[in-house]
């Protein structure tokens, strides 16, 4: 038996790692675990394991002589007395673990970008979630490749374990938050929102929920959803989950050695950065950004930059362990010490300028090559500041930015909650406000659920009959609040004594509910509204900015919804809103748009509120239908738009002589006699969410609601159909 060379970084022999694997659970197993554990696994108190590296071979000298002397003793002495070995020079003393403080710069850069684009300020500054992605790939992967090299497995439960008591605290803690604070604030499209969301980032299925719904990422509307990042962390989490398995199986296959490794895993990022491409039809946008397989690009990228750093650091530490003058050798020259600074500057500069060009995750060379040229260059990034010389590096090694690196994911989960509530206490509040006092109230919270819960959590011995029913139980209890919410926020919605009344249409039903709810005095209401959803029909809706979204079964099925309602309720009025018609139409799928100011729109479209209302009345023959128009120019619509829906609408009212059915003029009311649509309530607030100019702010609701209580008074006799 050989003594390794060294170059090698195998921690024991070939023959003494058979020998502990016949052995099983035996005496050299348990001295192994002892080993692994107090070399590898004492991390600083608040340092991520996986950040860590020795400069050093893996394995003291000492260490290993122990073992072979250990081994020998229990081998027959040779007959004649072994040769005495020639004195070998004492290896230098293994390098003390450390972090690579420039990543984590880096990791802070990408949160503070997260935190600017998520206020709205600017359209741009969208890959920040891309380099998390990518910084993630990286990390997990240098973890798990020095494993394989450190004990020539890796040890999956171990790892699991290591990513659920890291990652699974600070949700559970947000979820609860989120929940608990929806049923003291939110509006019932919120409940509704927020009980689908936490459920499904509970479960860490949220973006492929996030897509059955219809929904897209972030449209910049103005308002803000608290659990609108989620998606991304249950897209981190699957990666997590099938990554070491693939990974081992390569290991497996190329018989543990790195390089071929690296080989496989650099061809698993090509062949990721092909998947967009090949599945972008040019309207599938929402899925591209928020499917898995086509984000793993990201992943892969610094999965295969990890693999590299990880062989160029072997190669060094080898070098260093045989050099005369270890220091000198472990340090990179000054030619190499600048090519790096530059190609990390220009990487840097690259990413920057394209975060600046592109204003939406909607253009299309995102998804023909761009993402995966972004995810290449954060990757070549986050590889050259895996070294201690060169300004960029000590740029990037700051207190301040490494210390909100190590905070990012607990940023990351706390910011759009924290957004939230000082929108729902400011609706006016601007977006550089919201980014100062929203990020500098984030970065506290934070400081104190990272130090003070979630690390000193991740830090103690979870013993299993103790953490798994607190576990479950936390997860119960998540589950059934956010499941319960929306029944409990309808409840509130609807107290007794109050005539009833049902509101119907798209989102913007929803803003006329909650007025009446909370702004109102005599009706109590039940929120029919669906998000997109209208009468036409159509397979896909463009918008005048260009968005195409899908029709949904929801939304197909909407009618027949609002028929159960009114069946169930009997309300004394319904209130429908449909402006998301005004909008171009595609009815066969085929990518022929209509216009509402085209024959075959008005054709269908009058056909289309002959049925509904008839569906209606079958409900209940004598409920009023109060039919509402649209304002002209909306976020959604053109101007021109929305007069020839008005038109038709009102054509319809006119000739359908239905004496229930009534026409409310909401365009008339918010645009009068033609004039520019009101943007400021009469006390000068705004009446629609910056960015948006679709939905209703609060001080909109309390300007609109006491118009369409009178509305509704003029439709229904109260003493004559009580409640």
């Amino acid at each position: 038996m050989q003594r390794p060379s060294d170059g090698e970084l195998r921690p024991y022999p070939d023959e003494w790692q058979r020998q502990d694997q016949d052995q099983g659970q035996g005496q050299d197993h348990a001295v192994d675990e002892t080993f692994q554990l107090r070399v590898v696994q004492q991390p600083h108190p608040y340092a991520d394991n996986e950040w860590t590296r020795h400069q050093a071979p893996q394995v003291p000298a000492a260490e290993w002589f122990d073992r072979h002397d250990e081994y020998a003793a229990r081998t027959p002495a040779p007959a004649e007395p072994a040769p005495q070995p020639k004195p070998q020079p004492a290896a230098p003393e293994p390098a003390p673990a450390r972090r690579f403080a420039a990543v984590d710069g880096l990791r802070g850069i990408a949160i503070i970008s997260i935190l600017l684009y998520h206020t709205s300020w600017f359209a741009n500054g969208l890959f920040g979630v891309d380099a998390f992605f990518v910084l993630s790939g990286f990390l997990v992967t240098l973890l798990l490749v020095r494993e394989v090299e450190r004990s020539g497995r890796i040890r999956l439960f171990r790892f699991y374990k290591r990513r659920f008591k890291r990652l699974i605290p600070g949700l559970l803690v947000i979820l609860t938050a989120v929940v608990a604070l929806a049923y003291l604030l939110g509006t019932l499209r919120e409940a509704k929102t927020i009980s689908h969301q936490a459920i499904t980032s509970l479960f860490q299925y949220a973006n492929w929920a996030q897509l059955a719904n219809g929904n897209a990422y972030w449209e910049g509307n103005g308002t803000i959803d608290p659990l609108a990042a989620m998606w991304s962390l249950s897209v981190t989490e699957q990666f997590y989950l099938v990554w070491p398995l693939v990974l081992g199986i390569l290991c497996l296959v190329c018989r543990r050695r790195i390089a071929a490794v690296t080989v496989f895993v650099v061809l698993l990022f090509a062949g990721s950065a092909a998947v967009a491409p090949l599945l972008f039809t040019g309207t599938n946008t929402d899925e591209m950004y928020l499917s898995t397989h086509t984000r793993a690009v990201a992943f892969m990228a610094g999965a295969a930059a990890a693999c590299i750093v990880h062989l160029i650091h072997r190669r060094a530490d080898g070098q260093r362990a045989g050099a005369p003058d270890a220091r000198a050798t472990a340090e990179p020259s000054s030619a190499v010490t600048a090519l790096l600074t530059a190609t990390g500057i220009l990487a840097l500069v690259a990413i920057v300028a394209l975060s600046v060009l592109v204003d939406s995750y909607h253009k299309p060379w995102l998804y023909q090559g761009g993402l995966a040229v972004v995810a290449a260059l954060v990757a070549l990034l986050a590889a050259v500041l895996c070294t201690d010389r060169g300004p960029l590096v000590k740029l990037l090694s700051g207190k301040i930015i490494t210390e909100i690196g190590q905070l990012s994911y607990t940023i990351y989960l706390l910011h759009l909650p924290i957004y939230w509530l000082l929108q729902k206490g400011q609706p006016d509040v601007k977006p550089w406000a919201l980014l100062i006092v929203g990020g500098g109230i984030t970065w506290f919270l934070a400081l104190l659920l990272h130090y003070v819960v979630t690390e000193r959590l991740r830090l103690r011995d979870w013993r299993p009959l103790r953490a798994v029913p607190l576990i479950a139980v936390a997860c119960v209890a998540i589950t059934a609040g956010a499941y319960y919410l929306p029944t409990y926020t309808e409840q509130e919605m609807r107290p007794g004594g109050k005539p009833l009344v049902i509101t119907a249409g798209d989102s913007l039903a929803n803003d006329l509910a909650t007025g009446l709810s909370t702004q109102g005095k005599d009706f109590g209401v039940i929120d029919g509204g669906i998000a997109g959803c209208g009468l036409m029909g159509a397979n896909r809706v463009k918008d005048r900015q260009n968005l195409v979204v899908k029709n949904s079964d929801e939304c197909r099925e909407s009618v027949g919804t609002w028929s159960d309602l009114i069946r169930e309720h009997q309300p004394q009025a319904v209130v429908v809103h449909i402006g998301w018609d005004a909008t171009l139409q595609d009815v066969k799928g085929d990518g022929t748009w209509m216009s509402p100011c085209d024959a075959d729109y008005r054709t269908r479209y009058t056909e289309r509120l002959k049925a509904a209302v008839t569906q209606w009345r079958e409900a209940d023959p004598n409920v009023p239908i109060l039919l509402m128009n649209e304002r002209t120019g909306t976020g959604a619509t053109t101007p021109e738009w929305a007069r020839c829906f008005n038109a038709v609408v009102s054509q319809y009212v006119t000739t359908a002589k239905v004496p229930q059915l009534r026409l409310v003029d909401f365009a008339g009311f918010l645009c009068p006699e033609g004039r520019p649509c009101q943007e400021k309530t009469p006390r000068g607030k705004r009446m629609y969410p910056a960015g948006d100019d679709v939905h209703l702010t609060s001080d909109g609701m309390a300007h609109v609601t006491p118009w369409l209580e009178e509305q509704l008074h003029k439709a229904v006799d109260t003493e004559k159909k009580p409640a």
